[in-house]
């Protein structure tokens, strides 16, 4: 019922409205209702699905489900007092930066209902990392928090520039004992501060040369790469083989932003006329998915795989995590389907689980024939 209203009533009143402007309304509504038990007590008993097969320990962290929100959504730290009752089990925040950056000029945000995607132009907006940590002021945990690192958007003259910027928001971030797993995302395709660079990250010598320099900063918690999208199986591969020597990354993210708009899950017209930016949703689902497919297939259990993109039901999860991954991020089928879907996935989750005869969600990972 809750799905139903904000599909037919809530959604178009809010698609009336720029993306951008909803979004800063949702961040501040979500802070406010987080303030007050009272109102968290409401969330959850209309939002959270709780299922015992749903529990699970990864790294040594403990999740009560494995939906959580992607980086990209709580740039700044609004959100964390609201998203477990919700029905979240885990939330990154950011991609925070180390220097603040105002974001790529408006819009930055844009609807593609056909095609079940949003247009992205952000550029790591970002109040910056200091102001950041000052914000969440060790307020209290219900779920497990990350922290998604990325370059200040700004012009570097060489790639040693770029990789001293993220190790200080690395450095800064580890003397922290508030987060429990860091993101490095290396592959936001809105920056201006690659165009000009002779290596970039997602080539390995560049990866190589970042992971190197991270290595002596001692990261004691879970390292999760943000990847590029339309990287092809073996460059890809040839990526992961070079985190592969280094022990402190614990697992991917597949994927980022859709750049191609060939691609054929857009819906032509809504693509001929989107604006600047790149693309989240329904478009990166198929290559998302033979991603994962790919490295768990040559990896197993070397490395954690974070499904992200596409993810709308819970079959949509439930197919991420057969392939491979064994947690799953989402932004955009929210937005679509409304806050009510993070409880329904988990929800069809645990019955899809049931069906195929799996006690829990960890022995459906990677069975995917």
């Amino acid at each position: 019922m809750i799905r139903l209203i904000y599909k037919k009533i809530i959604k178009p009143i809010l698609f009336l409205f720029p993306a951008d402007d909803v979004h800063t309304y949702f961040l501040k509504k979500g802070s406010l209702l987080g303030r007050f038990n009272f109102s968290k007590s409401l969330v959850k008993k209309f939002f959270l699905h709780k299922n015992e097969s749903l529990e699970e320990n990864v790294v040594g962290i403990d999740f009560t489900n494995p939906i959580g929100l992607a980086a990209g959504f709580d740039y700044d730290a609004d959100l964390i007092d609201i998203l477990p009752s919700v029905g979240f089990g885990f939330h990154t925040i950011g991609t925070v930066t180390y220097l603040p950056y105002a974001g790529n000029p408006k819009p930055m945000l844009g609807r593609l209902p056909q095609s079940k995607s949003l247009l992205v132009n952000k550029g790591f907006k970002s109040m910056g990392l200091l102001s950041v940590l000052k914000k969440i002021n060790k307020r209290r945990k219900e779920i497990p928090l990350g922290l998604s690192i990325g370059s200040t958007n700004q012009p570097y003259k060489k790639i040693e520039e770029m990789i001293d910027d993220i190790c200080a928001s690395f450095q800064m971030a580890l003397r922290e004992d508030y987060f429990d797993y860091f993101e490095l995302n290396i592959s936001c395709p809105n920056l201006i501060n690659v165009e000009n660079l002779k290596d970039k990250f997602d080539e390995p010598i560049g990866l190589g040369m970042l992971l190197n320099k991270l290595s002596y900063l001692g990261i004691n918690r879970p390292l999760f790469i943000k990847m590029y999208l339309e990287k092809s199986e073996e460059s890809t591969l040839k990526l992961c083989e070079v985190a592969n020597t280094y022990k402190f990354v614990s697992g991917f993210i597949f994927s980022n932003l859709v750049k191609d708009r060939s691609n054929p899950a857009f819906d032509k017209e809504e693509i001929e006329n989107a604006g600047r930016g790149n693309f989240s949703g329904k478009p990166t689902e198929k290559i998302t998915n033979n991603l994962i497919s790919a490295v768990y297939k040559k990896y197993k259990d070397r490395f954690v795989i974070i499904g992200c993109g596409g993810v709308f039901t819970g079959a949509d999860a439930y197919e991420k995590i057969k392939r491979g991954a064994t947690l799953i991020q989402m932004i955009t089928g929210m937005i679509y389907e409304g806050p009510s879907q993070i409880g329904n996935i988990n929800k069809e989750l645990a019955t899809l689980l049931k069906k195929d005869g799996y006690k829990n969600i960890k022995e459906a990972v990677g069975s995917y024939k």
